[in-house]
C-alpha cells in the first residue's frame, strides 16, 4: 500500500505546485497591468473622419 500512497502524495504535490505557479503568474500579470495603464486612450471623436478643408 505504501507505493500507492506515495504516488498519490506525489500527484497531490505536483498539482499543488502547478496551482501555486499559475496563481503567481496571474498575480504578476495583474500587478503589471495595474502599474502600467495605457496612455493612448482613444477618444470617440477620433473615430470620425474630418471633412476636407476647401479653400
Amino acid at each position: 500500500m505504501g507505493s500507492r500512497e506515495d504516488k498519490l502524495l506525489a500527484l497531490v504535490g505536483l498539482l499543488s505546485a502547478c496551482l501555486i505557479a499559475v496563481m503567481v503568474l496571474f498575480t504578476l500579470t495583474l500587478l503589471s497591468d495595474v502599474r502600467h495603464p495605457t496612455d493612448d486612450i482613444i477618444s470617440p471623436q477620433s473615430c470620425y473622419a474630418t471633412p476636407p478643408h476647401s479653400g
